[in-house]
């Protein structure tokens, strides 16, 4: 088959989607198909464009084997809503344009959020007269809603018309989370539309890294307990309740917290970090996704949290594969799904959402108890690598990509 992917997010560019799709983007190749990216000139998260991209519409290149085009966004490192917007309707409008270099697909796969990438991916569909299979990872505007991003109004319901199209339109969906099927057929008989493409770890780069302990040496943690969290620093995360956690642990000299990203809250964050004069909590900027899992496997005890609000009862985070892959124990604020797979794995300690005592209690337990620390570890790293590698979880979205397609000729 030929595969066009449009994804917003693409590495160099980290995070949960450009991990997402570019290890889609490699195994579909390595599985004999043709697959080509269209993804934003690299940006994220800081807003800046690297210098070698500067000025350029279109830059044509290869990035682990599979043919990528960059195309122009209007990128800002301000990240007020109007900045955001301008970025991502540059992105739907440039990513159409982009598709004229690349011959007619199979199969367009556009992922979502950005919401906007639908619309491309369904433009280009059928411009090329292809399958066009929109891979939801989040429901938005929903979610923007829930966590007060965005209110109610005139933009939501224009959005929410827009969403509900897409999903029309589109021959398949794809959902990252098994839930979010109850939630579209909630809305729309999309139920026979509906493929599951859940997340996962590529368990070939992220296990258990000898090179934690030179690492931990290079940092100065070489004698500290390490508490980890990875990822989105945004309003979803509820870290504000992590630090008031540091803050009850302040005693405990040995304890000392890492947060490694970017996002919306970073800045609040350190200065709220400042003001409760924690001095064992350090903010780390955004990695390249090859050296985290010797990140994750410096980490005693490894952060899976998220807020108290309805809309993640479905929520089945990446990083907590991640973690399990590396052979770290969890404490995870995750309820409904989330929970019942970390209690299935037994592969860590799951306590109320943004409750800072009881995530405090968790980590002191695991803090003085070794054994169970590496029982979990050893529970979530078997879980992950019998129900969670990604290349058992492509090969399936494969195979229904396949079907697809052959009942279409």
């Amino acid at each position: 088959m030929r595969i066009l992917i449009i994804s917003q997010y693409y590495p160099p560019e980290v995070g949960a989607l450009a991990t997402r799709m570019s290890d889609l983007a490699r195994q579909l190749t390595a599985l004999g198909h043709t697959v080509t990216v269209i993804g934003e000139i690299p940006n994220y998260p800081k807003g800046i464009v690297a210098k070698e991209y500067r000025g350029r519409l279109f830059v044509r290149e290869k990035y682990q084997r599979t043919d990528v085009i960059r195309s122009f966004v209007l990128a800002s490192p301000r990240k007020t809503n109007v900045e955001r917007l301008s970025t991502y309707l540059s992105f739907m409008v440039s990513s159409v344009f982009a598709a004229a270099f690349v011959q007619r697909c199979d199969v367009v796969l556009a992922t979502s959020p950005p919401l906007f990438v639908g619309v491309s991916g369904y433009v280009v569909s059928r411009l090329m007269g292809s399958k066009f299979v929109f891979d939801v990872r989040d429901l938005w505007p929903e979610s923007a809603v829930y966590l007060g991003e965005m209110k109610r109004g005139a933009i939501t319901n224009l959005a929410e018309r827009l969403e509900r199209f897409l999903y029309r339109k589109a021959t398949r969906i794809s959902i990252a989370v098994p839930g979010f099927r109850q939630r579209l057929t909630a809305r729309l008989a999309v139920d026979d539309k509906i493929l599951e493409f859940p997340n996962g770890v590529d368990t070939s780069l992220f296990y258990p890294r000898e090179e934690a302990k030179d690492l931990r040496e290079k940092v100065g943690l070489q004698d500290k307990f390490v508490v980890l969290f990875s990822g989105n620093l945004g309003l979803a995360q509820g870290l504000r309740s992590v630090l008031q956690a540091a803050k009850l642990l302040q005693n405990e000299s040995d304890i000392v917290f890492v947060l490694v990203g970017e996002g919306v809250e970073k800045a609040k964050l350190i200065e709220e970090r400042n003001r409760l004069g924690l001095k064992r909590i350090l903010f780390w900027a955004a990695q390249p996704h090859a050296r985290m899992p010797a990140i994750i496997s410096m980490a005693d005890v490894c952060l899976v949290p998220l807020k108290n609000l309805e809309l993640f009862t479905t929520a089945l985070p990446s990083k907590m594969f991640e973690y399990m892959a590396c052979g770290r124990p969890i404490v995870s604020t995750l309820v409904g799904e989330g929970e019942a797979l970390v209690r299935r794995a037994n592969a860590g300690i799951s306590v109320e959402p943004e409750n800072a005592g009881a995530i405090a209690d968790a980590i002191l337990q695991l803090y003085r108890n070794r054994r169970q620390r590496e029982e979990l570890g050893q529970n979530g790293l078997r879980f992950v690598r019998e129900h969670y590698t990604r290349s058992q979880i492509v090969a399936h979205f494969e195979r229904q990509l396949v079907e697809l397609v052959a009942h279409s000729q």
